[in-house]
């Protein structure tokens, strides 16, 4: 559905955000600026959070439909996907923020 793939897109936009402002962390980091280091931690963290509550949006909204509606199996396919590549990228994210 329409919805879900906004959800999709949203949770993709801060993930990528969020890895922005973490690879900024580490270079930050790497060479000693510990401040500019701090301020884009925190940025990436808040980016995190944001992802993170579009997809239990998007979680409870599929869940919903399943109640009322049988999605078709491409649907189901697309979401099982871009699920797992948004759980893989936020590990690697969280990864990079607790070096």
């Amino acid at each position: 559905m329409k919805r879900i793939q906004e959800y999709v897109d949203r949770m993709n936009d801060e993930l990528c955000d969020a890895q922005h402002y973490a690879e900024e962390y580490v270079w930050y980091r790497v060479n000693g600026e510990t401040q500019l280091a701090a301020r884009r931690k925190e940025a990436a963290s808040d980016e995190l959070k944001h992802a993170l509550w579009i997809h239990d949006v998007a979680v409870s909204e599929i869940e919903k439909l399943e109640q009322v509606y049988n999605p078709p199996v491409e649907m189901r396919e697309k979401w099982d996907e871009s699920h797992k590549r948004y759980v893989e990228k936020a590990a690697w994210i969280k990864t990079m923020l607790s070096m």
